[in-house]
């Protein structure tokens, strides 16, 4: 009788064994892999900082024949969302200003308030956060509001007809601007 019990115990213990073995692989390798391994964008020639952005994360957002001298035109971010796992194509990550000055000249402010993050919108002569009623002069200077610093700018580049940004975004409710 000690025969079968011992045989079994070492059957039962094998089998829990390679069933553990069986779970704990892949589980590992969901919590591990995104630590030590680049995502790999889904289609041929994306890159992971998005569809629409080069290497260097430049985004083509507008053509410079749509901006007038003087007068904010609002442009929506699109490119590919990348997290740890996976690749949601063409998403909406943000929106900038674009303010075109002398010649070809461009600037760039972030759309997000440096205040929680509210879209910033157009008012008559100001860039309001309708928010908490954070107001921004053209510039981006902080007129008036609970915003702690100016609305941020962004690097800007004209080529081809085409109007670049890199898009960025740095982090909320702090004097400091801060690139996350």
């Amino acid at each position: 009788m000690p025969d079968r019990r011992t045989a079994l115990k070492v059957v039962s213990g094998g089998a829990l064994a390679v069933g553990g073995a069986a779970v704990a692989t892949p589980s590992l390798g969901l919590v591990a892999g995104p630590a030590v391994t680049t995502p790999r964008p889904e289609r041929p020639g994306a890159h992971p900082a998005g569809a629409g952005a080069d290497e260097a994360g430049w985004y083509r957002v507008a053509e410079l024949s749509a901006l007038r001298p003087g007068e904010p035109f609002q442009a929506t971010v699109r490119g590919d969302e990348v997290d740890a796992w996976s690749v949601a194509p063409d998403r909406r990550l943000g929106a900038v200003w674009l303010l075109r000055e002398a010649g070809d000249a461009v600037r760039a402010l972030s759309a997000e308030c440096p205040h929680v993050g509210c879209q910033i919108e157009r008012a008559e002569r100001v860039f309001r956060c309708p928010c908490h009623v954070s107001d921004f002069d053209l510039q981006g200077r902080c007129l008036t509001g609970p915003s702690p610093r100016a609305m941020d700018p962004l690097d800007v580049r004209v080529r081809d007809g085409g109007v670049f940004v890199r898009f960025v975004r740095y982090r909320l409710g702090t004097a400091a601007r801060e690139v996350l």
